[in-house]
C-alpha cells in the first residue's frame, strides 16, 4: 500500500500531462489551420495574376490589331470582349463596380502626374471563362482591361510613335486583385512592347 502522502499523485500527473497533450494539439491545429489559409490565399493570388496576364494577352493583341489607337481612346471602338455588366457579384458575396474601379485608377494617375494626363477609359471584361471560347462556366475571376492613351503626358512624340498603355486586372473572392500593365509603341512599320509592369 502505498504512503498516505502520494495518494493521487498518480492521478494530478496524468491530468496535467492531458492538459499538456491537449494545449499541444491545439496548438497545432491552429498551425495547420493558419497554413491552409495562407495557402489558399497564395493559390487564389497566382490564379488572379495569371488570370490578368490572359486578359491582358487577349486586350493587347486586339489594340495591336487597330489601325488607329484614338477610336479605342475615345470610346467609338469597342472591345469584343464585353460580356455582361460592369457590376459583378463575386463568388464571396462581394462585389466590383468596374465604373467606381475606373475613376479610382484616374484619381490615382492624376496624383501621380497632375491634371490633363490621358484617362482611363474601360475596354473590355468578363468572366476568366469569357477568355476561353465555351468555358464560360468559369466564374471565380472578373478581369477586365483598360487603356489611355501615352506613357507621358499623352503629348506626340519628336518620333511620331503613337503610344497606348493597356491596363489588366484580375478580381477574386476574398479581396484578391492582381494587376499588370503593357505599353506599346506604334511605329512606322509595327507595333512593339515598350513597357511591361506588375501592379503590386
Amino acid at each position: 500500500m502505498a504512503p498516505r502522502n502520494e495518494r493521487g499523485s498518480a492521478l494530478l500527473v496524468t491530468l496535467l500531462t492531458t492538459v499538456l497533450m491537449a494545449g499541444l494539439a491545439g496548438g497545432l491545429a491552429i498551425t495547420v489551420m493558419t497554413e491552409e489559409a495562407i495557402e489558399a490565399n497564395h493559390r487564389r493570388a497566382v490564379a488572379g495574376l495569371y488570370a490578368a496576364d490572359a486578359m491582358l494577352a487577349r486586350a493587347v493583341s486586339e489594340v495591336a490589331g487597330r489601325p488607329r489607337w484614338q477610336s479605342l481612346l475615345d470610346g467609338t471602338v469597342p472591345s469584343a470582349l464585353r460580356v455582361g455588366p460592369a457590376v459583378r457579384t463575386l463568388a464571396d458575396g462581394s462585389s466590383v463596380d468596374l465604373a467606381r474601379v475606373t475613376k479610382a485608377l484616374q484619381r490615382e494617375l492624376d496624383r501621380a502626374r497632375g491634371d490633363g494626363v490621358p484617362r482611363w477609359r474601360l475596354y473590355a471584361w468578363g468572366w476568366r471563362g469569357d477568355l476561353v471560347t465555351g468555358s464560360s462556366h468559369d466564374r471565380l475571376l472578373l478581369v477586365a482591361a483598360w487603356v489611355r492613351g501615352g506613357i507621358g503626358g499623352g503629348a506626340p512624340r519628336d518620333d511620331a510613335e503613337e503610344r497606348i498603355v493597356v491596363r489588366a486586372a484580375a478580381f477574386g473572392p476574398f479581396g484578391t486583385r492582381r494587376a499588370v500593365e503593357a505599353a506599346l509603341g506604334r511605329g512606322p512599320d509595327a507595333v512593339r512592347l515598350v513597357a511591361w509592369d506588375l501592379d503590386r
